[in-house]
Order: C-alpha cells, then sequence, then structure tokens
C-alpha cells in the first residue's frame, strides 16, 4: 500500500517536471512549487555558508576534475567521465573516478570499486553507475558519498595524478581544479524549475560563477556545423561569464550480447539490429532518450517497458518482459549497460539481448582534451 502511493506521487512529481504550463491555484502541482521555493532558499543558504567560509571546502593533494549538471537525470555524466579517464590514460596519466554510488549499499561509506584491472563490489553494493565503469576495467573506480574521505582513500590506495568526480558540481565540501558542467542540448534547463517543480538543482545564475567550461550533450549533427544551428546553446553562452564550450553527440552502440559468444559484437550492431523489431526495457531518467537511440540505429521498437530512474529490478519484472517479448514474437530485447548490471541474466536465456552503451563523440575533441590538460598540470 505504502509502495503504491509512493509510486503514484513520484509519477505525479515526475509528470509536473516535464509540465512548462502554469500551476493551477490549490493543486498539487502547486504544492511542488512551494516545496521549490524552499529548496531553492536552502540552496542559496548553503551556497551563503560556502562563501562565508562557514562551511569549509577542503582538498586533495592532486587535480580533482568535477563532472556534473545543473539538472537532476541523465545529460551523459558517467560517458562523459569514462572519456576524460581514458583519454587521460591515453596521455599516459593515471586517473581515479570517484562516484558518490547513489542508491548503493555503500553509499555513506568509501570503498574500492574496480583497480583498473579487477571489480571487487557488485551494482548493489556500489551502484549502478560506479559497477558499470569498473566493467570496463581501464582505470580505478571508487565510492563515497563523502568525496573528500572517498579521495583520501584514492589518494592512498592508488596515488593517482588526477581524480575525476563524476556528479560532483553542487558536492562543495571538496575543492576542484575544474568544474565542467554537462547540459542537455535539448532541455539544458528543463522546465526552468528548480525541484521538486523541475529537475533543476540549481539556477544557471547560482552556477555561473562556478563553471569553468560548458559541455552540450546529445547534439543534433547540425549542431556541429556553426554557431548559427545553435540557437539554445547561445541563449545559455550569453548569460554566462567567457568560458569554453564545447558540443557532442551521444553515439549508441552494441556494447555486449547475451547470451554471450552468440554473435560477434563488432558486427552486430550494422549486420543485425538494422531493420529489427525489438522490446526495449529501461531504468533511466529520461527512458526517451534511449528509445530515439535505439531508433537512430535502424530498430523497429515494439515495446518499451519503462521504469524509473536507478530502478531494482525483481522476478516478477523479468516475467513481465519475457511474456511481453513472447507476445510480440520480436527478434531482439534491448536494454542499457546501466540496466543490464542489475538484470539476472539466466531469465534471458531463450531470447537475445543486445546491451547497448552510450559513446561520446566530439565535435572538436583534441580542443577539450587541451583545455583539460592546460588546466589540471
Amino acid at each position: 500500500m505504502v509502495k503504491s502511493w509512493r509510486d503514484r506521487i513520484e509519477k505525479r512529481v515526475l509528470r509536473t517536471m516535464e509540465n512548462p504550463g502554469p500551476f493551477a491555484p490549490l493543486s498539487f502541482d502547486q504544492a511542488l512549487a512551494g516545496f521549490a521555493s524552499l529548496y531553492k532558499a536552502g540552496v542559496r543558504l548553503r551556497y551563503a555558508m560556502y562563501e562565508s567560509g562557514f562551511l569549509k571546502s577542503r582538498r586533495l593533494d592532486c587535480p580533482v576534475i568535477s563532472i556534473g549538471n545543473l539538472a537532476v537525470g541523465g545529460s551523459g555524466k558517467t560517458p562523459m567521465a569514462v572519456w576524460l579517464a581514458k583519454m587521460l590514460v591515453g596521455k599516459g596519466l593515471r586517473p581515479v573516478v570517484i562516484s558518490r554510488g547513489y542508491k548503493g549499499r555503500l553509499e555513506n561509506e568509501a570503498a574500492v570499486v574496480s583497480d583498473g584491472r579487477d571489480v571487487f563490489l557488485d551494482a548493489k553494493t556500489c551502484g549502478d553507475e560506479p559497477y558499470m565503469m569498473a566493467m570496463g576495467k581501464a582505470f580505478p573506480v571508487v565510492v563515497g558519498k563523502d568525496r573528500y574521505k572517498a579521495g583520501l582513500m584514492a589518494l592512498e590506495t592508488f596515488a593517482p595524478d588526477v581524480v575525476i568526480l563524476d556528479d560532483g558540481f553542487q558536492h562543495l565540501k571538496l575543492n576542484r581544479d575544474l568544474n565542467l558542467v554537462l547540459l542537455d542540448y535539448r532541455q539544458p534547463l528543463g522546465n526552468g524549475r528548480m525541484l521538486p517543480a523541475g529537475r533543476l538543482r540549481e539556477t544557471l545564475c547560482m552556477a555561473k560563477d562556478r563553471i569553468d567550461a560548458i559541455v552540450f550533450t546529445r547534439c543534433p549533427m547540425d549542431a556541429f556545423l556553426g554557431p548559427g544551428s545553435r540557437s539554445f546553446a547561445n541563449d545559455i553562452i550569453k548569460i554566462l561569464p567567457p568560458v569554453p564550450v564545447f558540443f557532442c553527440t551521444h553515439e549508441p552502440f552494441v556494447a555486449q550480447l547475451f547470451p554471450a559468444g552468440s554473435n560477434n559484437t563488432d558486427d552486430f550492431q550494422s549486420r543485425h539490429l538494422k531493420g529489427k523489431t525489438a522490446v526495449l526495457f529501461s531504468g533511466l531518467a529520461q527512458n526517451a532518450s534511449f528509445a530515439q537511440s535505439v531508433q537512430d540505429l535502424g530498430v523497429n521498437i515494439a515495446a518499451h517497458l519503462e521504469f524509473c530512474d536507478h530502478y531494482r529490478y525483481n522476478e516478477p519484472d523479468f516475467k513481465r518482459i519475457m511474456a511481453r517479448t513472447k507476445a510480440l514474437n520480436v527478434d531482439f530485447i534491448l536494454t542499457t549497460q546501466k540496466d543490464w548490471v542489475k538484470v539476472n541474466p539466466a531469465y534471458f536465456r531463450d531470447v537475445t539481448v543486445a546491451v547497448i552503451g552510450i559513446r561520446l563523440r566530439f565535435s572538436d575533441p583534441w580542443r577539450l582534451e587541451k583545455f583539460v590538460l592546460d588546466n589540471m598540470l
């Protein structure tokens, strides 16, 4: 009963977040607007306490790069952390990525998820995003809500050249040397309202003096062609102090196949997905973005089973997905890397599952690389 009411309230809040229209008086939406005003006042007070020195920020003995955003939801922070860490590894440096480990069992503790070779924790323990990054086995990953404490663990364990904070822009407890702020090109500021009436954690005006660079994510291809096609971006850039601005697209690819070895993963995307029919399931802040990525691969979507962000799947969910798949007689099931780490593969042994990942492709990656290295070293 409690879960049912909680789910109904959560869905209502999400609908309000996506609704740009005026709030009706004495409505649920109006109540959310009131809570948003209180939230905004609390954010202002917290920032004032840090600016006055009443609350202290602490510094690690190595450069710290924060990747964050202004709005809750998927703007591509984790793919950006992966891109940045791999770029630094390619330059001969030793990065460590620190994640909060949202909804993991160790959210309030610091722990090593991976040393870059072996993975020591599962997704339930450390959280979806850190586990997903750790499975790439390309760089060490540490989790901890207190990023300073997690940073000290990273320094002691790995002696990194640089620490990367995944979703760290609002974590003022730890000083950083570079703040990269990601904005979704299509809806950079959501509906313009603060939580819980909108998706904003803080307004652009609150954040602008702390931003060192802006990265617009999920850009359409024509956004790469020149300033004339970047109207949304230009409106925001005018508000900011002069900071570098970068643009990237989200490029979907087949990261994994199940059953393992059923096809060659490199060939699967081009030879087997295009023109085929699939059932999708995902638990993301923006499930529609996943559906769009799948459509971009040329897949015909027969059904999309959508769950809330960071959803923990259970047996009835797997049975529901399989029942829908068999009823529609589709070619494949498609899901995301973030969802697949929370799935029991045994339920899908009779079907072919393609796990879709996201790569970032920048219009001018060399310029972003130079900016990061110049400001880090």
